[in-house]
This record gives C-alpha cells, structure tokens and sequence, in this order.
C-alpha cells in the first residue's frame, strides 16, 4: 500500500489537471512567489470578479423587476392612442365649429346690413312696434351674448309713451311691410338661437379639449 501511494504521488498527472505549465507561471511570478502563490492570487483575482459579477447581475435583475409589465405597457400605448385620436376630434370639430361661428356672423351682418336698407336706420324700432302689435301669445326669452340686441328689445324694452306735446301718434306701417318685419325677426331670432347653441357646444368641446390636454401634463 506504501509502495502504491508513493508511486501515485510521483506519478506524472495528465496534462488536462494542469492550469498553467511551467513557463506560464514563471511569467505570472513576481519575486519570490512559488506556483501556489501564483495560483493563490490568481484564485483571489477571480473570485473578486465573479462577486463584481454578481452583484451586476442582481442590480440587472432588480432593475428588470422594477420595469412595468407587458401588459400594463400595451395598455397605456392603446390608451395614449385613443387620446391623441380624440384629441385629433376634438381640434378638428373646433375648428368646424369656428368656421360655422364666422360664418353665421357673416349671415347675421348681411341681415342687419338688409334691414336697415330695408326698414331704415331705426330698423329696431320698427320691430318693437311689429312685437307690440302682434297678438301672439309666446315671448321669446332674450338670449345673452346678442350683438344687435333684437330680443332684449322685444321681450324686456318697454314702449316709450309719446311726450305729451306731441298727441299724434306715428302711423303704424303697412300691414305687408309688419308681415315682412315680422318673417325678418323670425328668422333673425332664429340665427341667434342657432349661433349660441353652437357657441355652448363649442365651449363644451373646449373644456373636453382641455381636461384631456391635462391628463398629460
């Protein structure tokens, strides 16, 4: 059994369970290190970059955990598109609704431009007398926001008496003349009611506009 251990012992080892021959580790040698020396700070060497290895590789990891899910990511993409598409609906039905905003008040500066080549500069006048005379039951509530004033002066201006030097009335106006001013501020009324509801569905758009802008900031 002596004889076989010693015979193991100065037995050559194969050259696969060598890490660095003779001539390597003289070149790693510094001084008087023996090859375990060599061996020892090489292993140090080591072990200190597999530790700088792993700590990478836990941050890497911490860092993977912390990022959002797949799921919730697609989610938040699907809903950034939906707001952009409505947020593209909202500025073009803006700008639809501005467009028809100058354009009524086109229509509603040709109309007061006719009635006063129409019934005269004191067209106002002439339909508060129209209002006064007509026998309908229903008043129109005055809208705010009116430029040119025509349903304040139907519903809440009353008629001015004559002075009293003056006791003969002003002859009221043909019965065609009171049936066209009466079809005219119809249709003027009618405008106005037209413009202030696109006004309120515009600033309602706005706001939408708006609240959806706020979400992002």
């Amino acid at each position: 059994t002596m004889r076989r251990a010693q015979t193991q012992r100065h037995a050559p080892r194969p050259s696969g369970m060598i890490a660095l021959s003779g001539d390597e580790l003289g070149v790693l040698r510094e001084g008087n290190e023996t090859n375990e020396d060599v061996l020892r700070r090489q292993l140090l060497e080591k072990d200190r970059e597999c530790d700088r290895l792993a700590t990478q590789v836990q941050t890497l990891l911490a860092q993977l955990a912390a990022r959002p899910k797949q799921g919730d990511v697609e989610a938040l993409e699907k809903e950034a598109r939906s707001l952009d598409l409505l947020l593209q609906g909202t500025q073009r039905e803006n700008e639809r609704a501005m467009a028809e905003l100058e354009r009524c008040k086109t229509r509603e500066k040709m109309l007061e431009n006719a009635l006063a080549k129409f019934a005269g500069p004191n067209w106002q006048v002439s339909i508060l007398l129209v209002s006064t005379s007509s026998n309908a039951p229903s008043r129109v509530p005055c809208i705010p926001y009116c430029p040119m004033h025509l349903i304040s002066l139907v519903s809440d201006t009353p008629t001015n008496p004559l002075p009293a030097e003056n006791p003969t009335p002003a002859p009221p106006p043909p019965a065609a003349q009171l049936s066209q001013l009466e079809q005219v501020r119809l249709l003027v009324l009618g405008m106005e009611q037209r413009l202030r509801a696109r006004e309120e569905k515009l600033e309602a758009v706005v706001r939408r506009a708006e609240g959806e802008g706020a979400r992002y900031e």
